[in-house]
C-alpha cells in the first residue's frame, strides 16, 4: 500500500484549470473596469494642473526677464492662435518661443495681456489688477492664476 500512495503522489497535476484560469481574467476584468474612470479622470486634472502651471511658469520667467534684461515685457494669451502664449518685448517683436497649452486645454478667460517693466511690476493692457488668466481642462474645471502689480502670481 505504501508503494501505492507513492505513485499517487507522483502523478499530482501541476498547472491550472480552465476554471481556474476564467475566475482570474474575470476578476482582474472587474477590477480595471472599476479603475478605468478612476485613471482618466486623474489624467485630465494631471492636464489642467501641468497647463495652468506652465503658464504661471511663463509669467515669472518673463518678469526675471523684465527685470535681468531692463526692459519691458509682454505676455500675450491666445496669441498667435488660441491655446497659445507668448513673451513679446514692447515692440511686439518675439522674445521667447510660442507655447502650447497641453491637448484638451484652453485659455477659458482672460483678464488682458500682462505688460512687465523693467522694475518686475505688472500692468494689465485691459483691465484691473490682479489680472486673471482662467485655463479650463479637457473636463471644464477651470484653475485661475492671479498675477498682483507687484509681480507675484498666484496658483491656488
Amino acid at each position: 500500500m505504501h508503494l501505492v500512495f507513492t505513485r499517487a503522489m507522483s502523478r499530482a497535476r501541476s498547472g491550472f484549470t480552465l476554471v481556474e484560469l476564467m475566475l482570474v481574467v474575470g476578476l482582474i476584468s472587474v477590477l480595471a473596469a472599476a479603475t478605468g474612470p478612476s485613471i482618466a479622470g486623474g489624467m485630465r486634472r494631471f492636464t489642467l494642473t501641468t497647463a495652468s502651471q506652465q503658464v504661471a511658469s511663463t509669467v515669472r520667467t518673463a518678469r526675471y526677464q523684465a527685470i535681468g534684461r531692463n526692459v519691458t515685457l509682454r505676455v500675450r494669451f491666445d496669441f498667435p492662435a488660441a491655446g497659445q502664449y507668448q513673451i513679446l518685448d514692447d515692440m511686439d517683436a518675439e522674445v521667447g518661443p510660442v507655447r502650447f497649452l497641453p491637448n484638451g486645454a484652453v485659455f477659458s478667460a482672460v483678464s488682458g495681456d500682462l505688460e512687465i517693466n523693467a522694475q518686475g511690476r505688472v500692468t494689465a493692457l485691459a483691465g484691473l489688477l490682479p489680472a486673471t488668466i482662467a485655463v479650463a481642462g479637457p473636463d471644464a474645471d477651470t484653475r485661475t492664476i492671479s498675477v498682483w502689480g507687484s509681480g507675484r502670481v498666484q496658483l491656488p
